[in-house]
């Protein structure tokens, strides 16, 4: 079932000048793995990003 492609690791940190945001790319099933380049942070626009860590169809309509 598509409803069980979720989960993810997102995390941002920001500094005096700079941001830093990192995210796991794997998509899959608990121990099966679907593809290894699954994008979860997009940007919005020049300094807005969003970062997705839940079901992958929600992300896929970004």
């Amino acid at each position: 079932s598509i409803m069980s492609y979720n989960g993810a690791a997102i995390i941002a940190m920001v500094g005096k000048d700079c941001v830093a945001i990192a995210s796991d790319t794997r998509l899959g099933v608990q121990a099966q793995t679907i593809a290894c380049d699954f994008q979860k942070i997009f940007p919005m626009e020049q300094k807005l990003m969003i970062g997705l860590a839940g079901l992958a169809s929600d992300v896929q309509t970004v």
